[in-house]
């Protein structure tokens, strides 16, 4: 059973992550199922599972379940073998104490830093050294009493590990990218045309549009850049309008073009098209748009922290940046220099290819196998010490 608190219609990556887990595991043989805030009638999808929610008003698209639920009864009817968490909120909370009452494995995939975006999403505004304070009091609380913690990059377990987080068991397991869809293609005939990017240097910036991912830096960023560098800025969310307001305040109305979501299946087309993908997130667990890009032979500038600088190997498969916007155009420029380059291009697919979706099913595979395991050892040795301590002790 594969918990969520975020899944369809919202877009982010955890979505993309909890599909491509179910089909790799489900081509391995096994029985999935996901559960999920409901997000009303029109949106839900047949087989999927739904705790009663209501709309996050600081969030737009994003759903709580926040009123009772049957919650005890539906997991007893699947009777999963593990629950297993993509949130760290509500749902991950629902599903800890479902997995405590009916005694099974609990694992949670630590995919958000989510204190890192309290400030911006706090329905009630308390201090944030105090939020995050007693957020991280919950999170321990949470990860410690799983059976396994899953992070997709070792920086990331490393920074739960100074924050007192000691799990029974936890592993490095990277989301898989869907190379079915990502890699590469001819570039679509009239794409740059219907555009008006014919002659021009193409970056991009590809993902959900939230404050906390800082697409505005990228976006004053071209102030620094040749005039004929275009910014793509593919995705949508809450801070849309505000990166709307960056553009036209920077001037830069001409050469940063907002394209609203496209298809995931599409992308690919504009990868294809483009010189270059940014990011100027220091938010990543993984940065799982960004790996798609280089799957489809894009080379990628991204902050020199936490994931990214376990994945990208500086000036060889992509460029790292380690100060704000004057550090990111710098290496924006050189990797637009160098971009044609077919090694850096071939090595930045390869690397993406290595994270391939089923070495990570299978790695969860394995991960399952074992806490089920020690989960039963758990339960038979207290069992055995009930039963010597005998009748009438607690």
């Amino acid at each position: 059973m594969l918990l969520t608190d975020s899944y369809h219609p919202s877009i982010d990556g955890m979505v993309f992550v909890v599909d491509s887990e179910k089909k790799s595991l489900e081509r391995l043989g096994h029985e999935v199922f996901i559960l999920a805030p409901d997000p009303g009638e029109e949106h839900r999808i047949d087989g999927v599972y739904y705790f009663p929610a209501t709309s996050f008003s600081s969030y737009k698209g994003y759903y709580v379940p926040i009123y009772p639920s049957n919650k005890i009864e539906i997991l007893k009817g699947i009777n999963p073998d593990v629950i297993h968490s993509h949130g760290l909120t509500l749902m991950a909370l629902k599903g800890f104490i479902a997995a405590h009452t009916l005694e099974i494995p609990y694992v949670v995939t630590m995919g958000t830093m989510v204190t890192d975006a309290l400030q911006y999403y706090l329905p009630v505004k308390l201090p944030v050294d105090i939020m995050e304070s007693l957020s991280w009091i919950y999170l321990k609380a949470l990860l410690n009493h799983s059976d396994a913690v899953v992070s997709f990059t070792t920086p990331i377990i490393e920074e739960l590990k100074a924050k007192g987080v000691e799990p029974r068991d936890y592993r490095i397991i990277t989301a898989g990218v869907d190379t079915d869809i990502f890699h590469p293609i001819p570039e679509p005939e009239g794409l740059r045309e219907s555009m008006g990017l014919v002659g021009k240097r193409v970056i991009m910036c590809v993902g959900r549009l939230s404050f906390e991912k800082h697409v505005e830096e990228v976006v004053r960023s071209l102030k620094l850049l040749p005039e004929d560098v275009h910014l793509i800025i593919d995705g949508d969310g809450p801070a849309a309008e505000f990166i709307d307001q960056v553009i036209s305040e920077e001037g830069m109305s001409d050469r940063a073009h907002m394209i609203g979501m496209v298809e995931r299946t599409d992308l690919p087309k504009y990868y294809t098209m483009v010189d270059v993908c940014v990011s100027a997130s220091r938010f990543e667990t993984q940065g799982l748009s960004l790996m798609e890009a280089m799957a489809c032979r894009v080379p990628i500038v991204v902050p020199n922290v936490r994931a990214f600088k376990e994945i990208i190997i500086d000036g060889e498969n992509g460029f790292l940046f380690d100060g704000g916007i004057e550090d990111m155009a710098k290496r924006v420029m050189e990797a637009l220099e160098i971009s044609k380059d077919p090694s850096i291009r071939d090595a930045a697919m390869e690397r993406a290819k290595s994270y391939s979706e089923e070495s990570s099913a299978r790695k969860l595979e394995e991960l399952y196998e074992s806490v089920i395991k020690a989960k039963k050892e758990r339960l038979g040795k207290r069992d055995l010490g009930a039963s010597r301590r005998g009748p009438g002790h607690a």
